[in-house]
């Protein structure tokens, strides 16, 4: 009967101690989760910021009489500056649909002709995408001639869109940069508190081992090392959670393939391996040696 009973009591501490681990590895996975994120987005903060600019374009309007050759030649000259990284045509049929899809009906049924005007849509490079720039480029448009041959109505583009969205990006890098170190304080925190629990059980262990002559550092490396452990287990998990998300992203948003470069992405999956091994070791450490500076009368009033 006795046997019986300690086979039982083997078997409850095994299934707690497997128990404890667990809900160790799925808390560290969670906040290395969520670091790994902040990581990823800090190292493409400047990819997303030039993938977001060079999405806001320059709009060069055309008469109406322009034929197709000159059409062919003010793209080729658009093309050859440094500045432009794309140019599209958007011809008056198409022009008609947009607007069409934008006011809900048929303009032409109301004026009694198209209103629209062909155009070309000037993607900028990111670097030029910047008030002073913006204005350097326009100017260097109306330059080329495209005026002087009565070929282009207006030039239009959004300053404002421009000035927002620089001031927000360098808002969001700044906001960024105190996340990641807000995070990791909190994720050490965290991890230390969940790892202080877990020891907790095991202060009397400790306490002895002490009392028997036993170094520190001889009680404290069984405990780091099954922590450690469980910090490799929860980066390995926290970084195949963040390919799930990159994943799913770039399913959505395919350019987003061309902003998250793969050796950024090694970076991260490092770093959260790192923060991973390193809070781990470092906040059981801390554990360990709060129950190593307890009197045995002290640990039982913890």
């Amino acid at each position: 009967m006795s046997l019986y009973n300690m086979s039982d009591k083997h078997q409850y501490k095994t299934i707690s101690l497997f128990t404890t681990g667990v809900i160790t590895t799925i808390s560290i996975t969670l906040v290395l989760f969520l670091l790994g994120l902040t990581f990823l987005v800090g190292f493409t903060a400047k990819g997303i910021g030039s993938y977001l600019k060079e999405n806001m374009g320059i709009s060069i309007e055309l008469a109406g009489n322009v034929d197709d050759a000159s059409i062919t030649k003010i793209q080729k000259n658009l093309n050859v500056n440094p500045y432009v990284k794309s140019v599209v045509y958007i011809s008056k049929d198409e022009a008609k649909k947009q607007l069409v899809e934008d006011l809900g009906r048929d303009p032409e049924e109301v004026l009694g002709y198209n209103p629209a005007h062909a155009y070309f849509d000037v993607f900028i490079k990111s670097d030029y995408v910047n008030p002073d720039s913006i204005k350097k480029v326009e100017a260097s448009l109306k330059v080329q001639n495209l005026k002087g041959a009565q070929i282009v109505n207006n030039i239009v583009y959004n300053e404002s869109d421009i000035i927002n969205a620089n001031s927000k990006l360098s808002l969001i890098g700044t906001i960024l940069a105190i996340l990641a170190v807000i995070l990791v304080l909190i994720s050490f925190t965290l991890i230390r508190s969940i790892i202080q629990l877990n020891i907790y059980s095991k202060r009397f262990l400790i306490n002895t081992m002490r009392l028997v002559g036993a170094t520190n550092s001889f009680i404290r490396w069984p405990f780091m090392w099954r922590m450690i452990i469980s910090g490799v287990v929860a980066a390995i998990l926290a970084n195949l959670a963040i390919t799930g998300v990159i994943y799913y992203i770039t399913s959505i948003i395919p350019d987003m393939l061309s902003i998250v470069k793969m050796y950024e992405l090694l970076i991260v999956y490092g770093l959260v391996l790192i923060f991973g091994i390193l809070i781990a070791a470092f906040a059981t450490a801390f554990s360990v040696n709060r129950y190593l500076r307890m009197t045995t009368n002290k640990l039982y009033h913890v």
